[in-house]
């Protein structure tokens, strides 16, 4: 479990179109210096991420003040754009920048906000795999999350008997 920091920094990159997540609140609470790079509408992947490249090169370059500690990438649903170099550059300069001399664990998170993303999700999980195989033996770890309506704790059985059905019922 990740504990909270006041020394940490978390990086925060929004493609264009992209919602911000609720659940982000949690991540900013245990980093709570914060950068945040959102793409404009207009602004083409290539400047986005010529941008997102050199702002995280400055925060690497003042890691005496805040060591960078999380990293969060979250896609948007584009059919029209390939953005799978575009994230993994990205995604590549996150964790670059997350310092090894920090004595916490380290996240960087890819994510989604919308249930059109398929294509966009597989890619996800496959940076995920490919900087997992990267990152063997630090003290990184890479989580993919999507927002849905269905998201917290769930039952996942259901009693199948009617006896369990009736028991479960009295609880």
């Amino acid at each position: 479990m990740l504990e909270s920091s006041d020394d940490s920094m978390s990086i925060v990159v929004l493609e264009a179109g992209a919602a911000w997540p609720g659940w982000l609140a949690e991540y900013q609470r245990l980093a709570p210096n914060s950068v945040v790079i959102a793409q404009a509408s207009a602004e083409s992947p290539q400047s986005f991420q010529a941008r997102v490249l050199s702002r995280v090169a400055e925060a690497r370059a003042r890691s005496d003040a805040a060591h960078v500690r999380i990293g969060v990438l979250v896609a948007a649903h584009d059919p029209e754009q390939k953005r799978a170099e575009l994230r993994r550059r990205v995604a590549r300069s996150l964790v670059e920048a997350m310092s090894p001399a920090s004595a916490h664990d380290r996240e960087l998170v890819l994510a989604g906000d919308s249930d059109d993303l398929n294509q966009s999700r597989h890619e996800l999980f496959a940076l995920a795999g490919t900087l997992c195989d990267e990152l063997r033996g630090k003290r990184i770890n890479v989580r993919v999350r999507f927002t849905s309506a269905h998201s917290g704790v769930m039952r996942t059985v259901t009693p199948s008997s009617p006896d369990l059905q009736e028991l479960a019922s009295k609880r």
